[in-house]
């Protein structure tokens, strides 16, 4: 890293997520001033990670919400039979 680190601010608008290679491509948009906004205002960044980093993310941002993971297992017919 350099000595002068560049930190973008904005408020997040929008982000959208698609596998390519192997690595989650999160494309984030953000905006630095209150609407109304034009296209121009709108910021795009793309960011690539591994499969372990989107986790990481991912559970930061559930601990962060205070929320827990969803539970997509199979145990959920399971849980809806025996309680």
């Amino acid at each position: 890293m350099t000595e002068k680190a560049h930190i973008d601010y904005g408020a997040l608008v929008g982000w959208t997520s698609s596998w390519v290679d192997g690595r989650l491509a999160l494309r984030v948009q953000s905006v630095t001033k209150p609407p109304p906004h034009d296209k121009q205002d709108v910021h795009t960044h793309v960011y690539l990670m591994d499969r372990n980093q989107a986790a990481q993310l991912a559970n930061f941002l559930f601990e962060m919400g205070d929320h827990s993971k969803p539970d997509t297992g199979g145990r959920k017919l399971l849980k809806r039979l025996f309680g």
